[in-house]
């Protein structure tokens, strides 16, 4: 996109004058600018500086700038990338004064990192009696970027994990803590409920969760021994990787991945109820929708689909009759919420 800047007196005195205010402030945690040392423009810091004041007051998102400049005859053409958790902008910006490129540099990235505080304050900002006549105009409406969906980093079920994107940047993840509840067959034959605690590495496009679960125990009755069963309860811990596709505050995942545990069993109806421990194993996969209302927390449900690797059989001692086999499929139904950290 290639744009001239057109005169906005106004508009070009906050920014000229905020630009010109005093000393530069340290470079903000939430904003990566790299801006080029160009003989005529203002510095790095005076852009950090005219951001930072164009943002007061809000919570800014994540963002990275990326300018560079080139000055000819006619004056200074800038050629901006800014990258926020809405994905990445391009514009190519021209004035006869590199001082409105830094300005206007300094509205978009504001505009990118609050993107309904700054687009307020800019445009109920009145014109004062002194304007500078500065190179500088307002972004078209088309040009000012929608308010970013806060990431819908997915929050942890019984078979999920949260999400986040408050939404992590494409290079350090964000960190998430979730806790779920769920209702599932396997590997009992009847709906057994659970509970879950997660923790999530999230990135825009995928989550990385693991996750411990513990299940109440379930009883599996023979279907040939009327009276006679086994008790199941099953603690495990899973990892799990989720693509997501992100679409404003809402998130839809596929998790895959392999949940590792033990299995207990007891005896019921019988002479004598002893117990055992064995191995479990399963695969799992497991559709599901998060959302996030708030910056900081994020509610989802999910359906996971789960295949036995360990088909663990009991039979009573004193009958010699198998009593019950673990099947080799499950399903849980689940739903949680995650607290979101970074």
């Amino acid at each position: 996109m290639n744009m001239s800047i057109r005169p906005c007196p106004w508009l070009a005195a906050l920014c000229a004058s905020l630009l010109g205010a005093g000393e530069a402030a340290a470079a903000p945690a939430w904003l990566e600018l790299r801006w080029p040392a160009v003989e005529g423009c203002p510095t790095r810091e005076e852009v950090e500086a005219t951001t930072m004041r164009l943002t007061g007051g809000e919570s800014p998102q994540p963002v990275a700038a990326e300018a560079q400049i080139t000055a000819d005859a006619a004056g200074f053409t800038l050629a901006l990338r800014v990258s926020d958790v809405g994905g990445v902008q391009e514009r190519t910006l021209q004035s006869p004064r590199c001082e409105a490129l830094a300005a206007a540099t300094a509205v978009i990235v504001a505009v990118a990192a609050a993107p309904i505080g700054v687009s307020a304050q800019v445009v109920a900002a009145p014109p004062p009696r002194d304007a500078l006549d500065v190179d500088l105009a307002p972004l078209p409406a088309a040009e000012v970027p929608a308010p970013a969906p806060t990431p819908a980093p997915a929050g942890p079920t019984m078979g999920m994990g949260p999400e986040s994107d408050a939404a992590p940047s494409r290079r350090r993840p964000g960190l998430a803590i979730g806790f779920g509840a769920a209702a599932g067959i396997g590997p009992t034959k009847r709906f057994v409920a659970g509970l879950s605690g997660t923790v999530s590495l999230l990135w825009r496009r995928v989550r990385l969760d693991l996750r411990g679960s513990g299940w109440f125990p379930g009883l599996a009755r023979a279907s040939e021994l009327p009276g006679i069963g086994v008790r199941l309860q099953l603690a495990a811990a899973a990892v799990r990787g989720c693509p997501r596709l992100v679409l404003r505050a809402l998130a839809l995942e596929l998790c895959a991945g392999l949940e590792l545990g033990a299995l207990l069993a007891e005896g019921a109806g019988l002479q004598e109820n002893s117990r055992s421990r064995g191995a479990w194993a399963a695969g799992l996969l497991a559709p599901g929708v998060r959302w996030q209302p708030l910056r900081w927390l994020s509610l989802g449900v999910e359906v996971e689909g789960l295949v036995t690797f360990t088909r663990r059989r009991y039979r009573a001692s004193d009958a010699e009759a198998l009593v019950y086999t673990v099947p080799p499929v499950g399903v849980r139904l689940g739903g949680g919420l995650a607290v979101h950290f970074f």
